[in-house]
């Protein structure tokens, strides 16, 4: 990472918190760089799974869906990783050299937002790139949507849509992290329960008529919301659990190594 220690704080404040130059906005772009190598790999490595699964997978059907769709899931899975090691990863470092939390906080969940698009963005031109090799060659690539999600657009709201789902798993990994990190492993345990449910009701939004099973017994469900009211809930489920991790991180002890 490079030094992001080189602003004083009063500089900061009269330049504003999204000035490029400011401590947020280096520590943003320290964050994104990271974790943006993490998901250049990860990235590659499913394209490669969806390449040559088929070619040894009779049930044609079961991967009947574009990149975009194919990559989904196992976004969710990679962005409560990157957001479970955020604090330990991150947290200790940052502060030790003279960082703020609310500037890595600021710094984080910027981060994050763009890695949730970085991965999409990149998961887009390699399905473009399939069409276009479609295009000149025998190859045909899927086309179809995940079926979780009903959208009519090709491209732009499945992308939107996409993003805000996997921001909202950075978003629980990060509180799984901190409860940890701040209150051992019972508060830890009370924040993977937490980030569970919190989960859950963003996947609930977007999952109409379906019913999701929390803990093996409790079975919630809910009717198909339209897609913008699904997307205003995303949006404020995101905010709310931004708001619960700026109050645990504000005042943490770090653990300076």
């Amino acid at each position: 990472m490079s030094d992001v220690s080189n602003v004083s704080p009063g500089h900061v404040e009269k330049e504003g918190i999204f000035n490029k130059n400011s401590v947020a906005a280096k520590v943003t772009r320290d964050l994104f760089l990271t974790q943006m190598k993490w998901a250049v790999w990860f990235v590659g490595i499913v394209f490669l799974v969806y390449l040559i699964v088929p070619l040894f997978v009779t049930d044609v059907d079961a991967f009947n869906l574009n990149f975009l769709a194919f990559i989904f899931q196992s976004t969710k899975i990679f962005m409560l990783i990157i957001g479970i090691l955020s604090c330990y990863a991150f947290l200790g470092y940052f502060v030790g050299n003279g960082i703020t939390r609310k500037d890595y906080f600021i710094g984080s969940a910027a981060a994050a937002f763009g890695i949730a698009v970085g991965i999409m963005v990149l998961a887009s031109i390699l399905q473009g790139a399939l069409h276009l090799v479609g295009m000149f060659t025998d190859y045909t690539p899927n086309t179809a949507h995940g079926d979780a999600i009903r959208v009519e657009s090709a491209w732009v709201i499945p992308f939107v849509v996409y993003t805000l789902s996997v921001a909202v798993y950075y978003v629980a990994g990060w509180l799984i992290s901190i409860g940890f990190y701040r209150y051992g492993v019972f508060g830890g345990t009370v924040a993977i329960i937490a980030a569970v449910i919190f989960g859950a009701a963003a996947d609930l939004s977007w999952e109409g008529e379906r019913s999701l099973q929390l803990f093996g017994f409790i079975r919630i469900s809910l009717p198909e919301l339209p897609l913008p009211l699904a997307m205003v809930t995303t949006v404020l489920l995101l905010g709310f659990g931004l708001w619960v991790l700026r109050r645990l991180t504000k005042r943490v002890p770090v653990k300076i190594k």
